[in-house]
């Protein structure tokens, strides 16, 4: 029994000893002064910017939104102008409308490669103004793609038309060359990385690109706006009568066709002269270029009556019309200058007639003959 009871004091002994350990450690300064306090986890700051690159990240979705609806609404009248601009920019050449065409299909391919180089550097807005504006640059592009049930010649409405056509084509060709180039080069850099051995990428895409550039002017078709091209014919011969060219010039404007600021707004003119050996009569055609057949039609209702071509001789018919983009000054008279008495208006009118159809036939590739009608014809049936 009293070993037990000893046993049992020892048990009771050890037990408060363990309790006065744990009871007596945090009363010591010392250790409190050693000890931390507790502390809820701090929270983490956003990433600088994180909140200006969602809101570029939503730029995105908006502008392909805002894309497609102003391709709905104003694609055609955009079209329009931009074509209407680029003939009066580049005084409607072939040369220079199938450059343009190029860079039409090219600038937003330009343009990205541009905004990828350069993205690390951009700030926020800088990256939004440059998304906004390869936007714009798709759009441009995208109202001179013709659709499934339309072709590219309906779409274009000018007398370089072809040529512009050209342009396109080729520039989707180098287009479609330089996104590839990027694709390929891209995928083996990542599969074998090794050090760069100079701009191999952006030389290809130059290459793909000026390559197609340089094809598409030797392919674009001469636009019959000069002389050469419009009136390439120096003798006519027409319905038995024969005409020989006597004088052609090309004038970038048309200043010196009429008196006044009544031409105004032109893009080009070609003035050409023609004479006839049975008829006694001389021709001076002065063809008017416009950015568009609305200001040409417009231009000719402010025509004053019976407006003679500056530089003519003598007593003259002026006939005026419009094909086109074209406003056509037809003035006709005799040769020595002298009065037109009314027996001689018809055949005077006929010679300048074929003239113009010359011309008319040239902008819409099909030449044809005239018809006598309406008292206009030659003078020995």
């Amino acid at each position: 029994m009293s070993s037990s009871r000893g046993g049992r004091r020892r048990s009771e002994d050890l037990v408060a000893r363990a309790a006065e350990e744990m009871t007596a450690g945090p009363e010591r300064p010392e250790a409190a002064a050693d000890r931390e306090p507790v502390r809820g986890a701090a929270p983490v700051p956003p990433v600088a910017g994180a909140a200006r690159s969602g809101r570029l990240a939503l730029l995105v979705p908006a502008g392909i939104v805002a894309l497609v609806t102003l391709r709905i609404v104003f694609g055609d009248d955009l079209r329009t102008r931009i074509d209407e601009n680029a003939c009066a920019w580049t005084g409607c050449t072939g040369t220079g409308m199938a450059v343009v065409g190029w860079l039409v299909i090219t600038l937003p391919v330009l343009w990205a490669v541009v905004a990828v180089v350069l993205w690390s550097r951009l700030s926020a807005p800088a990256r939004g103004a440059a998304v906004l504006l390869g936007l714009a640059f798709l759009l441009v592009a995208w109202v001179h793609v013709p659709s499934r049930r339309s072709s590219l010649y309906l779409l274009l409405d000018s007398p370089a038309a072809g040529a512009t056509a050209t342009g396109i084509r080729w520039g989707g060709v180098g287009a479609g060359l330089a996104v590839v180039a990027v694709i390929v080069l891209t995928a083996r850099a990542e599969a074998r990385p090794r050090a760069a051995r100079g701009p191999i990428g952006p030389t290809l895409v130059a290459a793909a690109l000026l390559g197609t550039l340089a094809v598409a002017v030797a392919r674009a078709e001469a636009a019959p706006v000069t002389v050469a091209e419009a009136m390439p014919e120096r003798t006519l011969r027409a319905a038995g009568d024969t005409l020989r060219r006597t004088g052609g010039t090309d004038l970038r404007g048309c200043v010196g066709v009429l008196a006044g600021d009544v031409l105004d707004g032109c893009v080009r003119t070609v003035r050409v002269s023609y004479t006839t050996d049975d008829s006694d009569a001389v021709v001076h055609l002065a063809a008017v270029l416009y950015p568009s057949e609305r200001t040409a039609r417009d231009r000719r209702g402010r025509l004053p009556r019976g407006a003679a071509q500056l530089g003519t001789r003598g007593e003259t018919i002026t006939v005026n019309s419009t094909t086109g983009s074209w406003l056509l000054l037809s003035s006709v008279g005799h040769a020595d200058g002298r009065g037109i008495a009314e027996a001689d208006r018809g055949y005077l009118l006929w010679a300048a007639k074929q003239v113009a159809y010359r011309f008319i036939g040239r902008q819409v590739g099909l030449l044809a003959a005239p018809s006598a009608a309406d008292g206009i014809g030659p003078r020995t049936p």
